[in-house]
């Protein structure tokens, strides 16, 4: 089964502005496969050559390269077989922004906080810890020289434009997808007066 990817608009607090709307990744991996191997019909192994060394280099080693927790508390999860969903975000303020995975976290079915769930695709053929990866490395703007208004919503731009130079998504559907984020970023409840 595919992968599920979805951006999360979060409704800004205590004061609801757009420019304040948190933003984040969901991917659901339930019941897809989470190695970069696949077995063909003679039992052989067939492994993709830039996939393999993202899966080595993964596995090999004994800290993962980025910071997570799972939604239970549980820090030591064992492998990516045990990684059913993920959020992925930054957090922080302008300048101290950090890159944070939730992993098993499931959408809050009905939330104050959740301002809408916005389906961007479906990836198949795909390996998690690839597609973890890739989301993971995506650059934080830290200076001030890089723009004092960069936020999360500029992270999941990016981070969606590093998933389609990776190959795994559609152009068409992430510019789809940032459409429909800014209109619910602009759906604000709050205006801000000048």
């Amino acid at each position: 089964m595919p992968i599920t990817l979805s951006i999360l608009v979060f409704v800004a607090s205590p004061l609801d502005y757009a420019r304040y709307r948190h933003t984040a990744l969901f991917f659901d991996f339930q019941n897809t496969p989470t190695s970069t191997t696949a077995e063909n019909d003679t039992n052989k192994k067939v492994v993709d050559s830039s996939d393999a060394k993202i899966h080595n280099w993964i596995e090999s080693s004994t800290e993962k390269p980025y910071p997570y927790t799972s939604a239970n508390g549980n820090d030591k999860l064992n492998s990516d077989e045990e990684i059913t969903s993920s959020i992925m975000e930054v957090t922080g303020t302008s300048g101290l922004f950090s890159f944070s995975e939730r992993v098993n976290a499931k959408i809050p079915k009905s939330s104050t906080e959740l301002a809408r769930v916005i389906p961007v695709s479906s990836i198949t053929n795909a390996p998690s810890s690839a597609l973890r990866l890739i989301i993971s490395d995506t650059p934080i703007r830290l200076g001030a020289s890089e723009g004092s208004d960069w936020n999360s919503q500029n992270w999941v731009g990016e981070a969606l434009d590093r998933l389609v130079v990776a190959g795994y998504l559609d152009a068409g559907a992430k510019d789809k997808a940032l459409d429909k984020m800014v209109d619910a970023v602009l759906e604000a409840g709050d205006e801000e007066v000048s």
